[in-house]
């Protein structure tokens, strides 16, 4: 997997999936200090939409680790994206209150989505797609990134199990689905299994 080593994923599209603590985030940390080492921080972008979760509420549920952030290499000139966001699913007691946690996710996210064209940035990171993914679409996501000219895409999401069901996680897993099916036609997606502590 030479796209997942520093400079050689230059130029190609890499989407990185897995269920909590399997090191999704751990290895796009590595992939972005690997680029800004090489001089390319400031063509580099952070999007992240991790959603803040307290401590208190991941060990309640069984979850630590979960919603890592990725923060970019301080001096590396990165730009980066990111706001405050819920955790739809960890922090509402119904199906309709994680729904509409997960619309005004989209409707912030939306706002960062918009500020990539013009930024003259060209390699774009995304941490914790799929919660734009619970509300937002596949296709304006791709439309966004398409306008912005990106010529390097890594990202990653949660694909598993430990999160639990119903209609945002279908959805979700369904957008994933779409995600996943685009990045193997026009570069590489990895599912991640080993979890780390």
């Amino acid at each position: 997997m030479d796209t997942l080593q520093g400079q050689p994923c230059l130029g190609h599209q890499l989407l990185i999936l897995g269920d909590v603590n399997t090191g999704k985030t751990t290895l796009c940390r590595r992939l972005l200090a690997g680029l800004c080492a090489q001089g390319f921080g400031a063509r580099c972008c952070v999007l992240d939409l991790a959603p803040h979760i307290p401590h208190a509420l991941a060990l309640q549920k069984g979850l630590k680790g979960v919603g890592g952030a990725l923060f970019p290499p301080p001096g590396a000139r990165v730009q980066d994206l990111r706001a405050h966001l819920d955790p739809p699913r960890l922090s509402s007691s119904s199906e309709e209150e994680a729904m509409r946690k997960a619309e005004r996710n989209a409707e912030t996210i939306d706002t960062l989505l918009a500020r990539l064209p013009g930024s003259g940035r060209d390699i774009l990171f995304i941490n914790d797609v799929t919660l734009y993914l619970q509300a937002g679409s596949v296709t304006h996501l791709l439309d966004r990134i398409s306008a912005a000219a990106i010529g390097t895409l890594v990202v990653n999401g949660y694909w598993g199990e430990r999160l639990g069901g119903g209609a945002l996680t279908q959805r979700e897993k369904n957008q994933t689905l779409q995600l996943r099916q685009h990045f193997e036609r026009q570069g590489q997606a990895v599912i991640l299994t080993q979890r780390h502590a």
